[in-house]
């Protein structure tokens, strides 16, 4: 074995065994158990993935090569249901499973019977406890690779591409969904998830190409073995680091309690009840100023005013035709639009008075409510001072 295959089995070792490591620690978390119950059974079908390549030193028979490969076969038909199931809980506002699951176990209970066939053909073939002859053993091996190759070549491609494509919108209507509930979102998007998605719909594109040119042209070798391993191992750092330390993003704070739904006109809000509720929210943004807390959620504001989340949110999006997330920010802006005009604070200064958690933050929610960045924005009220101050002379 030469040098470069040592190097795939080392690092293909590696991403074999911090799988496992996070696989051990989900399964030790005593909250959200569902949710580390999912990213537990994606860390080990990520590490069994690995399995023919790490013990290929070790595992020499024919047999047991073959084994290996079932078992990966399996392996790789679940690792992308697995991560879309952890990401759909992840951003679910319970923790329940979604409907209509069954529709995603089609393919690994497919590739299940698959392996389960690949299995049985070694019983038969090896132990020989029936009577089979030969050539019936022949024709279900052709059968077997015949199947074998369609998954893997075809089936299992196309399926990593739709799971690329679900997380991804999943991702993008959880952000939205962020807005309805926190004034501050930037700690909640899961970035690193769409890191992961966007890197693995890089290489999955680049597989894609690899395999039209394999086709193509008779002497291309294909993309690297070594590049994949990498990726794979990075990737699955990048999941064991922060998947063992994210929650679930829009659900309410253990210390905060949520109000109760209040009864207006038998459950449905009035054109009175929906002005004292839109006065209680403006009340709360001007006169007590609670958009100053850079933690503020719709579960704090409902408490502070005594309006169930629901109807907030009705309130917001109907009467003041603002989320929650532009409501709360664009008083943030008014007050930030004072502080630049007569401070000379810095830019992260002001932007923390008013509540913001960060600079970047900042300078996104103020060009897109003002059209200016704050830097433009004291600049050009400098300039309106000195041409109002002129003319007055």
């Amino acid at each position: 074995m030469d040098l470069s295959q040592h190097m795939l089995v080392l690092i293909s070792t590696m991403a074999m065994t911090v799988p496992l490591f996070g696989a051990l620690c989900c399964l030790l978390q005593d909250r959200h158990k569902t949710l580390f119950r999912v990213l537990a059974a994606f860390f080990l079908a990520a590490a069994v993935t690995e399995l023919p390549t790490a013990l290929q030193m070790i595992v020499t028979g024919a047999s047991f090569v073959t084994l290996l490969e079932a078992l990966w076969l399996l392996a790789m038909a679940c690792v992308t249901p697995l991560i879309w199931l952890y990401v759909w809980i992840l951003t679910s506002e319970d923790e329940g499973l979604p409907k209509k699951l069954y529709r995603h176990l089609v393919l690994p209970g497919f590739s299940l019977l698959t392996s389960g066939s690949i299995v049985l053909y070694l019983v038969l073939a090896d132990l020989r406890l029936f009577s089979v002859s030969e050539e019936t053993l022949l024709q279900a091996a052709d059968a077997i690779n015949l199947v074998f190759w369609a998954l893997v070549t075809v089936v299992i491609k196309l399926q990593w591409g739709v799971y690329i494509l679900l997380v991804y919108r999943r991702l993008v209507s959880y952000r939205i969904r962020l807005k309805d509930l926190f004034a501050s979102t930037e700690s909640k998007e899961l970035r690193w998830i769409a890191f992961v998605v966007g890197i693995s719909g890089f290489y999955w594109i680049l597989s894609l190409i690899s395999s039209l040119l394999s086709y193509m042209i008779p002497d291309y070798s294909g993309l690297p073995r070594l590049a994949y391993f990498l990726l794979n191992l990075t990737l699955q750092t990048i999941m064991a680091v922060w998947g063992l330390r994210q929650r679930p993003g829009l659900r309410p704070q253990e210390n905060v309690a949520r109000v109760p739904e209040q009864r207006y006109a038998n459950s449905a809000l009035t054109e009175e009840a929906t002005d004292r509720i839109a006065a209680k929210l403006r009340k709360a943004m001007t006169a007590d100023k609670l958009y100053l807390n850079p933690n503020l959620s719709l579960w704090i504001l409902a408490r502070h005013t005594g309006v169930s989340e629901n109807y907030i949110s009705q309130v917001l999006n109907e009467v003041i035709g603002q989320n929650f997330f532009d409501f709360v920010n664009s008083h943030r802006i008014e007050a930030a639009k004072s502080n630049l005009k007569d401070s000379n604070d810095t830019i992260l200064a002001i932007a923390l008075d008013a509540g913001f958690n960060s600079r970047s933050s900042f300078y996104s929610a103020f060009k897109k409510v003002t059209g200016q960045t704050p830097t433009a924005y004291r600049k050009a009220q400098g300039t309106a001072d000195k041409f109002s101050t002129n003319l007055s002379v």
